[in-house]
């Protein structure tokens, strides 16, 4: 077998190309490698730096033995972009928390496929945090001591255990490979340009001259050039061209030779009016006779070629025709017979028969001639298709029906059945011929049916449903029409009947009402048709004096699985959830699914006595939370799961099924308030605070229109007792109630939605305040209002723009405002709130981090907020005197602002050491009770804003 042959353009090319992309491979490779020792540098400084401050916060924990929230933290750890794992293990090496769903209360070497035992015991030995790598250094692995145990005066230094974290570096390292390889394509693609160059260089002097003498040599070998080769250039081409001239000069030699042997072979037919067609294989050329011509309707004059031929051909034929004589020119037929149909130029498709054979072999045995005649037999095949159509007009009508057409004797036997009919049940249709039709229907449907066979009323006529049952045992839901057939003296001769499956329309119809009423994923009864059945009880319970109860059921942390292991999970998990509770209520009691994680019991006819009702309901609660308690085995995960259970009993004074529902709920969000996994019964107390609510919802709206908020300020001042600005707190002082506690009316306003319409007057009044004090005249180190913005107020649309209207509106700068956003916030959509900060940025505001150090904010996040201040949280400034890990916390929060080249400020000062402590360690921005409480506006300009300005004009 002869190697292809290559283009010198080509390899040279090639070489050029190969060599470029080694040299640019290992050059970028040394680059990677330089880019990914960084990252690990930078990461693992970064672990450094959060397990410091979590090895604070879990031993305050320990020291105060809040359990839960350590769980919290370490749960919290997980969220960080990098860290895959974290756990708590204590001194004896056994899992005590874990961020993954392993076996707690187990040695970590079993649980932890990375632990190592031996640093495990160095560091509880030594104290000293140790971080290493995997083998692939594609996890950094932290072993950090934690004093777990506290006696009367504090942690007890002999029981240290580790803080166990492995961050991930796979993020970054993706992040190189990405860049590193942008890169080296960027090279490959200047690389590409030069090559092109190259080729338009080796095309001009090497390329074209040698096409020219390609082309030239073409025309001679084809008879249409007869001078000789010229070429000047380089040497090499001329000595090509010579060699060309003397191949020239012995191919007209050959040419003429074969000229004067040449022969045609005429096969005479015109006798039978047939057509002749000769095929010559070594050429490629076909020779149509005059008569072949005449028939296909061409002229005489015109050379016709074999695609002449095949364009007649009809397009359905062809296939078969070339198919044919293919077969018979590779020997597998003797003699090549067809019949096909063609479009004749002028007139109506012909019919022609084709009889052809192989009349000349090569010294191979290969067919090197064909030869075949061509009959017109048009009239022949119409007479023939006229007679079949006629005979097959009716039975193509009866088997190409759509429909079921069963054909009955006048006892009920079958006759005859169609194709559809065969289909429907599955039978052949021989199989069904001279059987009953009753043997097909089902069992409970027959009478009716030959009730309906031995009528002979039009009513039997009309359209009835029945039930078939198919060859498999399948049940078949139809729909039948039957006609009576008469014989030739009107006798009655049988029936015909028309027969429609209608199963996927009642599947259909079925699937619509488990949609309506039945939860998709469990298969539990939905709202609907709880609703439904809750009404009915309701009813029950009135007339019969018994007394029910409603529990509703809400899963804790559900959403930690379903952010952690993904939704498949948290269904399979859904779906468990619903088979566990199953087993724990009685038959006529309702378990229903309303959505999310949320299921409800209904549990009617308890008891005639409240009370003992109320003891009942709890038993049935206390067995949910047990058999929930129990481990879930979800795709591999042990998965444990509580829940926080609120129960109502009806009928009380409750008016509608509503009002069940909204007990029941409201004694299951205080179940959770109280620490989760608890069960409430609905109470007065917990009435009265619905009705609290509900009323301060309504009022909400009137106290608004009437300005019946007030905005109070309390000042902020930095390291050298200047006023620098003031944070806007507000105050409802309504006229029957007195003042409302804000922890109150702020929660009805999140609740009815009155907080967006609220904020935006807090807003409002807050940039036409500080106009007015701009107009009183301010003191140079007075800067800006701080004014705290509620979630959904932020999550509005048209939020910045908004704010940029109050402030334009007022006349003041955007910078005369201190937009305080939670950290909270960023756990959820962070896109949408960073593109929206940065929009706020861009205008001018300046934005704070409120309340900071109560969160998770992922440190590379908090690296692309366009932030101007961290404001520390009073929870940690209030102990500082007393708590080491306050201090820690503080000074890490500090520290941080620092680094990113961000203002810090600390909240509820309240004391001289507090103050003290925090300018010690750089903290130059305070607030809190220390120098005065929250104020009206009139009070804040006597006490700060004109003291200083008098005091300024003393100085």
């Amino acid at each position: 077998m002869k190697s292809p042959k290559r283009s010198l353009t080509s390899v040279v090319v090639l070489v050029i190309s190969v060599s470029f992309a080694l040299l640019s491979a290992m050059f970028s490779y040394n680059q990677y490698l330089v880019l990914k020792q960084h990252a690990f540098n930078e990461a693992k400084t970064n672990l450094k730096t959060i397990l410091m401050v979590s090895q604070a916060r879990f031993e305050k924990e320990f020291r105060h033995q809040d359990m839960a929230s350590v769980e919290r933290e370490v749960m919290a750890l997980n969220l960080l972009d990098d860290v895959s794992l974290s756990a708590v293990i204590d001194k004896e090496g056994v899992v005590k928390y874990s961020s993954s769903f392993v076996v707690l209360d187990q040695p970590a070497s079993s649980q932890l496929p990375q632990f190592d035992e031996a640093i495990f015991q160095r560091v509880t030995e030594r104290r000293n945090p140790v971080i290493i790598t995997n083998q692939p250094r594609d996890v950094l692995i932290a072993y950090y001591p934690l004093l777990m145990e506290a006696n009367d005066v504090g942690l007890r230094p002999e029981n240290v255990g580790v803080l166990y974290a492995e961050w991930s570096l796979s993020r970054p390292y993706t992040v190189i490979r990405n860049s590193v390889w942008q890169n080296l394509v960027f090279l490959w693609g200047i690389m590409a340009v030069e090559l092109v160059t190259l080729l338009i260089v080796l095309r001009k002097i090497v390329l074209i001259p040698l096409q020219s003498l390609t082309r030239k040599a073409d025309r001679v070998a084809s008879g249409e050039d007869a001078e000789a080769f010229h070429h000047k250039g380089f040497l090499e081409l001329g000595e090509l061209s010579s060699a060309l001239n003397r191949m020239r000069s012995n191919l007209n030699s050959s040419l003429q030779k074969v000229k004067s042997s040449e022969q045609r072979w005429v096969f005479a037919l015109d006798g039978a009016g047939d057509g002749v067609q000769d095929w010559n294989l070594a050429t490629g050329k076909t020779y149509f006779s005059p008569q072949f011509k005449k028939m296909m309707g061409f002229s005489q004059g015109k050379d016709v070629t074999w695609d002449d031929w095949k364009n007649l051909v009809d397009a359905t034929d062809w296939p078969f025709v070339e198919r044919k004589i293919q077969r018979h020119i590779q020997g597998l037929s003797d003699l090549c017979r067809i019949e096909y149909s063609f479009h004749h130029p002028v007139g109506e498709p012909r019919f022609i028969l084709m009889r052809g054979k192989v009349v000349e072999q090569d010294a191979n045995g290969n067919a090197i001639r064909f030869i075949a005649t061509h009959s017109d037999i048009t009239a022949q095949r119409r007479t023939e298709d006229a007679l079949r159509s006629s005979e097959e007009k009716y039975r193509m009508l009866f088997d190409m029906a759509q429909e079921g057409i069963w054909v009955l004797d006048a006892d009920g036997f079958t006759t005859l059945v169609n194709d559809s009919m065969a289909m429907i049940l599955g039978y052949d249709k021989e199989d069904m011929v001279g059987r009953s039709i009753l043997e097909f229907v089902e069992a409970s449907n027959r009478p009716r049916l030959q009730e309906a066979l031995g009528s002979r009323s039009q009513l039997s006529q009309m359209y009835q449903d029945y039930d078939f049952v198919s060859r498999t045992g399948r049940r078949i839901h139809v729909t039948m029409k039957t006609a009576i057939i008469y014989d030739t003296k009107g006798n009655y001769a049988g029936r015909i009947a028309g027969i429609m499956d209608i199963t996927e329309r009642k599947r259909a119809e079925q699937r619509i009402r488990q949609q309506v009423l039945y939860d998709e994923l469990t298969g539990l009864p939905n709202r609907r048709m709880l609703n439904d059945k809750l009404a009915q009880e309701q009813a029950r319970a009135h007339r019969h004096q018994h007394c029910g109860a409603v529990l509703f059921v809400d899963l804790d942390h559900f959403k930690n699985v379903n952010d952690s292991l993904g939704h498949p999970v948290g269904d399979a998990l859904l779906v468990a959830i619903a088979d566990r509770l199953q087993l724990v209520i009685r038959e006529e009691d309702t378990l229903a699914r309303l959505g999310g994680d949320e299921f409800v019991v209904l549990l009617p006819e308890l008891s005639d006595d409240a009370s003992l009702a109320a003891s009942l309901a709890r038993n049935v609660a206390l067995k949910i939370q047990s058999v929930l308690s129990e481990p879930f085995d979800v795709s591999g995960n042990k998965l444990n799961i509580g829940c926080s259970i609120g129960v109502a009993l009806y009928p009380l004074d409750q008016e509608t099924i509503h009002d069940i529902m909204k007990q029941a709920d409201a004694a299951m969000y205080r179940a959770k308030e109280e620490g989760r996994n608890t069960i409430r019964l609905f109470s007065k107390e917990m009435h009265q605070q619905i009705e609290q609510n509900l009323k301060l919802q309504m009022l909400l709206p009137g106290a608004l229109e009437e300005e019946q908020f007030i905005l109070y300020f309390q000042p902020q001042f930095n390291d050298r007792s200047e006023l620098i600005g003031a944070e806007v707190l507000l105050r409802w002082e309504e006229p029957n109630l007195g003042f409302v506690r804000p922890d109150l009316f702020i929660r009805a306003a999140e609740e009815s939605g009155q907080i967006i319409p609220l904020g935006d007057w807090v807003l409002r009044k807050a940039c036409q305040q500080m106009r007015e004090w701009r107009e009183l005249g301010l003191p140079d180190s007075f800067e800006r209002l701080a004014i705290n913005i509620s979630a959904r107020q932020f999550s509005q649309d048209d939020f910045a723009m908004k704010v940029a209207a109050f402030a334009q509106e007022a006349d003041i700068e955007p910078g005369d405002l201190e937009l305080e956003i939670t950290e909270s916030m960023l756990l959820h959509h962070l896109d949408q709130v960073v593109e929206k900060m940065r929009l706020l940025h861009s205008m001018g505001f300046y934005i704070a981090l409120d309340d900071f150090g109560t969160g998770y904010s992922s440190l590379s996040y908090l690296r692309e907020l366009p932030l101007h201040k961290l404001k520390i949280d009073q929870a940690f400034v209030r102990d500082i005197s007393s708590d080491k890990n306050d201090r820690v916390i503080v000074e890490t929060i500090i520290a941080m602002a620092r680094l990113m080249e961000l203002d810090v400020i600390a909240e509820g000062v309240e004391e001289e050491y507090q103050l003290n402590f925090l300018r010690d360690k750089g903290c130059y921005q305070y607030q809190g009770y220390y120098f005065d409480r929250p104020i009206p506006a009139d009070q804040f300009y006597e006490n700060w804003i004109a003291k200083q300005s008098r005091n300024r004009k003393q100085s």
